[in-house]
């Protein structure tokens, strides 16, 4: 959408993928065969573009479409979005128009697993030089670059035509991310402490809620009209991504979300129950939700005020995050801009025509006009004055026709695939035996009644040492590991997404030392002293069997302290000290039942297990706010 106005019965001629006509109807002769879509009554709009999403699974894009979401600007890519996107332009897949980044880059310590970490500013031009040999299409910055590392980064997107489009790197800062002429700033990223006079002091930024409200105890709104100055004249755009902050624990519980968000039913169970309780186990007292209210009030007049002196912002959503649905969410993202204060034409401009512009081919999606790209969406109302209906009319994708019906159908598949499987590795190779087998089972993990992880285990006896092997699927992370742990040795293999991170421990010297590769493929080394008494842990079931086999002979009323070390793998690599506080209560249902106080960066879990004659894990169950329960299936 270039105009706010409306072409009233005209005729939109498509051949293949492309706009070949835009005419009054009375003008335009039709050739016989040519297959004829209805409108009349109706609104054609340009197809949406949702410039802030993390995609990964089959069904968000299909939910893109099936929202009139033609366009995605994907934030965090792998491979395997590299393979979509090339599908998808051939028409072998159906999805929208995809843009990507290749992995974050970051400083050292990553805020994110599976980030390209940069530290050495000549190393900048390798990593530029890769991602683009890649075929990724710009780079994401975030917030832990170095001011060295940040400029040599522009500096070398410069030479190899990459743009930076991310967050504000705290060491440079929104001017510092202006003056470098950042081709977007995601989420309002610096613009809050940007609003904030020099000299004040601020607590460090990592203390998230008490930094957050000093930054609002001190803002100074003159500030602001300099700052989108500033942003006119980088030629920077922003992406505000409102909703994001708008669907937080802050500000709303999980059942609140349940009950508002539209197409949870098109979310796998496992991955609500892993949202509800990640939103559960967050601590916030009112003054925090006191304190994002006012930031969001704030963000609202921010883009409100860029809005107004003509600067340039896009719509997205940070699909991927807890409660934001794919392609739902623009439609959310879309009416939280406009209850900002911006106009709804202006808005939905910036949700068609100027996401093509943003991208440098202003022609060539985004707008009902001859030469197109045939990406639109039928409507039955006015979209320049009321709100878009979830499920158009009808929506087109490439020249390829989607009428409601099909968008409902396939919609309706998607709601199918929702449930976990009942056996993960149904007609899968069993563990493979490394000794005299000893015990074999299978354990479901549920939070809140709904499963959310399966698990497969041996121990095996081998050189008349105790060895156990496992299989963990999370289907709320949505990450599949493999282990093995002995008294000294461990592997653990994990997969997230399409990366992989593969470790192996042992126990020499007394320390604990861990070599592998983390989720980018580098190479990593960590080690730690072994407490003295501590054993050694595993991911899953394989951990409490560890456990386990450190209260043979407890009688009731036996309380001890134990500590464990294990291999941390997600979302960083590292080595992870955990401290039990153990109790042996009376027997119930035939079991050896102990209360266990888990204590892991200082966090405490706690909850109670129930073991078997022969040592092996029956039952185990968490309290609140975690709500989670294991339980073995039938031998």
């Amino acid at each position: 959408m270039t105009s706010e106005g409306v072409l009233a019965h005209h005729t939109v001629v498509i051949h293949g993928d492309r706009i070949v006509a835009v005419a009054p109807s009375t003008a335009v002769a039709l050739p016989a065969g040519i297959r004829v879509i209805d409108g009349a009554g109706k609104w054609l709009m340009p197809g949406l573009a949702d410039m802030h999403v993390h995609t990964w699974y089959d069904d968000d894009l299909t939910m893109f479409v099936a929202a009139g979401v033609t366009t995605v600007r994907n934030m965090w890519g792998v491979p395997q979005h590299l393979t979509w996107r090339s599908q998808i332009a051939r028409g072998e897949r159906l999805g929208p128009t995809i843009v990507t980044a290749g992995a974050l880059i970051d400083g050292d310590p990553p805020d994110w697993a599976g980030s390209a970490v940069l530290t050495d500013p000549a190393d900048a031009d390798r990593l530029v030089s890769e991602q683009k040999a890649a075929g990724y299409d710009f780079l994401k910055p975030v917030e832990q670059l170095s001011r060295a590392a940040y400029e040599a980064l522009v500096a070398a997107g410069q030479r190899h035509g990459m743009v930076l489009a991310g967050h504000v790197t705290i060491a440079v800062g929104l001017e510092g991310v202006l003056a470098a002429h950042q081709r977007s700033v995601e989420h309002l990223d610096g613009y809050l402490p940007a609003l904030v006079p020099s000299g004040v002091s601020l607590p460090p930024v990592d203390a998230t809620q008490t930094w957050m409200r000093a930054v609002l105890a001190s803002l100074d709104p003159a500030r602001l009209p300099g700052l989108i100055d500033q942003t006119i004249a980088a030629g920077t755009w922003n992406c505000p991504t409102l909703i994001a902050f708008d669907r937080t624990p802050e500000l709303h519980d999980a059942a609140a979300l349940e009950r508002r968000v539209r197409w949870l039913e098109l979310i796998p169970t496992a991955v609500r129950a892993q949202w509800a309780r990640d939103f559960a186990v967050q601590a916030y007292t009112a003054e925090d939700s006191a304190t994002i209210r006012q930031a969001n009030a704030q963000r609202a007049r921010i883009v409100a005020a860029l809005v107004a002196a003509n600067a340039p912002i896009l719509v997205g959503t940070d699909t991927g995050g807890a409660y934001v649905v794919p392609g739902e969410a623009l439609h959310d993202e879309i009416e939280l801009i406009v209850a900002a204060g911006v106009p709804r034409p202006r808005v939905l401009r910036a949700a068609t025509a100027d996401a093509w512009r943003y991208l440098g081919k202003p022609r060539e999606a985004g707008v009902v006009e001859v030469g197109a790209r045939a990406d639109l969406v039928l409507v039955a109302s006015d979209p320049l004055t009321a709100p878009l209906p979830l499920v158009p009319d009808g929506v087109m994708v490439r020249g390829r026709w989607l009428p409601r019906g099909e968008l409902e159908a396939r919609l309706a598949e998607i709601a199918t695939h929702k449930a976990p499987p009942n056996d993960r590795w149904q007609g899968a190779p069993p563990l493979a035996a490394q000794g005299k087998r000893r015990y074999q089972a299978r354990y479901d993990t549920a939070i809140a009644g709904t499963m959310v992880a399966q698990e497969r285990l041996a121990v095996d006896v081998v050189g008349g040492e105790r060895r156990i092997v496992g299989d963990v699927a999370d289907f709320g992370s949505r990450t599949e590991t493999s282990y093995e742990v002995g008294r000294a040795t461990a592997t653990v293999r994990s997969s997230y997404h399409t990366m992989t991170v593969a470790l192996a421990g042992n126990i020499t010297a007394g320390k604990l030392v861990v070599t592998g590769t983390d989720l980018t493929g580098k190479s990593v080394s960590r080690s730690e002293p072994v407490p003295a008494g501590a054993f050694l842990s595993a991911p899953g079931i394989g951990g409490a069997l560890q456990l386990a086999e450190q209260l043979a002979g407890w009688k009731p009323g036996t309380k001890r302290t134990l500590t464990s070390l294990e291999i941390g793998y997600f979302p960083a690599v590292g080595i992870v000290s955990t401290r039990y506080q153990v109790e042996r209560r009376p027997d119930g249902h035939g079991h050896r039942v102990f209360t266990v106080s888990a204590t892991q960066s200082g966090t405490t879990v706690t909850g109670q297990i129930e073991i078997d004659d022969a040592g092996f894990l029956v039952a185990q169950a968490l309290g609140p706010p975690f709500n989670t329960s294991v339980t073995r299936r039938p031998q």
